[in-house]
C-alpha cells in the first residue's frame, strides 16, 4: 500500500510539473472598444488589434468606445481574451 502511495504522489508532481511547463503566458492590454461582434464573440480595440473573447465572458457589459482592460493568452491568429473589464484610469 505504502508503495502505490510513492507511485501515485510521483505521478501527481510530475503531472502538475507538466501542466505548469505547458500553460501559455498571460498578456494584458488597454484600450478603448472599436467594435463588437456579438455572433462571433470578438471585440476588436481602436489600434486596430481584434480579440477572440471566451465564451464565459459577458461582453454585452462593455460599450463602444468604453476604456478597458483585457486579459489574454496566445499569438497571432490564436489570441483568446479570458476576462475583460473597464480600465481604471
Amino acid at each position: 500500500m505504502r508503495k502505490m502511495l510513492g507511485v501515485f504522489a510521483a505521478f501527481g508532481v510530475l503531472g502538475l510539473a507538466t501542466f505548469a511547463l505547458a500553460a501559455e503566458p498571460v498578456y494584458t492590454t488597454t484600450g478603448k472598444i472599436k467594435s463588437i461582434d456579438m455572433l462571433n464573440h470578438v471585440v476588436t480595440l481602436d489600434d486596430g488589434a481584434t480579440y477572440k473573447v471566451a465564451r464565459g465572458v459577458n461582453i454585452a457589459k462593455v460599450k463602444l468606445g468604453e476604456k478597458v482592460r483585457l486579459t489574454y493568452t496566445g499569438s497571432g491568429a490564436t489570441i483568446e481574451a479570458s476576462a475583460i473589464a473597464p480600465a481604471v484610469d
